[in-house]
């Protein structure tokens, strides 16, 4: 096949550092993503057919290397209990800035690259 007959495509890679190292990519967007819209840890590794332990680890993760909070836990009740209504996790603000910032930058870079 020649050269002038194929498509080019092109793709990137995000990653907002901290210090150096990385803190949220793509997976990580869409984790803060699941959390903030889902409300659980729970069910956004079930949307993203992620393990809860792995999306676990990875907001920890953030957390150490940020050295901020970027979820807020709520233990929740069964139906018997004093704190009827069940658990749930927010995100913080700076977690939000975080998230947006990604998305900013990300629309940045697609409007720089030709149409495919």
């Amino acid at each position: 096949m020649r050269t002038q007959d194929r498509k080019l495509n092109y793709a990137f890679r995000l990653y907002v550092l901290y210090d150096g190292k990385r803190v949220v990519g793509k997976g990580g967007a869409q984790i803060l993503e699941g959390i903030d819209r889902l409300g659980s840890l729970m069910a956004t590794a079930k949307e993203l057919k992620m393990s809860y332990r792995f999306v676990w680890e990875y907001v920890r993760r953030m957390e150490d290397r940020l050295g901020k909070q970027v979820i807020v836990t709520r233990r929740g009740g069964t139906l018997h209990a004093k704190n009827k209504g069940g658990g749930g996790t927010t995100l913080t603000p700076f977690a939000r800035t975080i998230l947006n910032e990604y998305h900013v930058i990300e629309e940045r870079l697609r409007k720089q690259l030709p149409p495919a």
